[in-house]
């Protein structure tokens, strides 16, 4: 497919939701251009945790990230997207061509891209690690501090202390038993966890069978070590006592600042400071025939799942199909 092709709709993000709607545009016929800024399919999903487990897809009691991308990427290509891969947008303009209107999006790299709808699944934007607050913490980047995990064997037999109290810290907690070294040293500066509380439940269990040692309310004040990370100076918050552990590798699992981009400047209203508002019945945003759908997508009362995500894909693209040609919303079932 040429650039300057037009086709049906444009899709913004590779991740599960982008492949989602890919797919669900695909099978109402239409034509599909998929834009993503990274240089691989899965967005996020696939960027930072590939080695991950995930739970909560129905269908699938337990799969990794990777596969899941990979399963949802056989699906949502099947039908001829075009792809392009490591383009970052920067505009949006309305442009009339024989009469009929059409959504033009430019890139850093090429465009305009022309189509007559626009579905936005960015995830949450452009997105890059919190850090901890400690000087020079940049310095130890590749030398034993770590943002993600996506390859677990990098682990294997080394003494790690993770950082963070949500779900990815836990889930790393866990998912690295087979890997690391015995006991991994959980962090958090809070005595309550927000991760799923089965998860927590798990990590205390193995703290009772000496492969986790979890440590509330401490933070991390001090990194030691000769060209690599060897060892961390915390504190007790409680107490104000200080410990030193060795390690050898330092996980910061705080989470993202995330922001929208270029995206931020086409005129979208925002549901708070990151997510675009959408009416939830059309996944539609105040500017007509551009929709969104997944993390980036917001509206009172949303919850940023995977699979809420994939639903909203669904009603995105057949009301875009709908509001395209002119008919009444409707499914086409996929059964047989």
């Amino acid at each position: 497919m040429s650039p300057d092709q037009v086709v049906d709709i444009t899709v913004l993000g590779a991740g599960p939701s982008g492949l989602a709607a890919a797919y669900y545009a695909g099978h109402r016929d239409a034509s599909v251009r998929i834009i993503e800024s990274l240089e691989q399919l899965g967005g996020q999903v696939a960027a930072v945790y590939p080695e991950k487990h995930v739970y909560d897809v129905a269908g699938y009691p337990k799969i990794l990230a990777q596969e899941l991308v990979d399963r949802c990427a056989e699906q949502g290509l099947q039908y001829g997207a075009d792809v392009r891969l490591g383009e970052e947008v920067q505009t949006l303009e309305r442009i009339d061509e024989n009469g009929e209107e059409l959504l033009a999006v430019s890139t850093n790299k090429g465009g305009p891209y022309l189509s007559r709808a626009l579905i936005i699944t960015a995830g949450h934007g452009a997105f890059e690690p919190r850090t901890l607050g400690i000087d020079g913490i940049e310095e130890w980047e590749g030398r034993g501090l770590h943002y993600f995990v996506r390859e677990k064997e990098v682990f294997r037999d080394r003494r790690c202390i993770i950082i963070g109290g949500g779900d990815s810290a836990l889930d790393w907690t866990l998912g690295l038993q087979d890997t690391a070294a015995h006991p991994i040293a959980l962090i958090h500066r809070r005595d309550r966890f927000r991760a799923l509380e089965s998860s927590v439940n798990e990590a205390r269990a193995l703290e009772e069978e000496g492969r986790v040692r979890i440590l509330t309310p401490y933070e991390v004040r001090e990194i030691h070590g000769d060209g690599q990370i060897q060892a961390v100076t915390v504190e007790n918050t409680a107490t104000s006592e200080f410990e030193r552990i060795d390690c050898d590798a330092l996980i910061t699992l705080l989470g993202f600042h995330s922001h929208l981009g270029a995206i931020a400047e086409w005129g979208l209203d925002l549901e708070g400071k990151r997510q675009i508002r959408i009416d939830p019945m059309t996944c539609e945003t105040n500017l007509t025939r551009v929709y969104a759908a997944g993390d980036v997508a917001g509206y009172p009362g949303k919850i940023t799942l995977i699979t809420i995500g994939m639903g909203e894909a669904a009603i995105a693209a057949n009301n875009a199909v709908a509001q395209i040609r002119g008919e009444k919303v409707q499914p086409k079932y996929s059964t047989d």
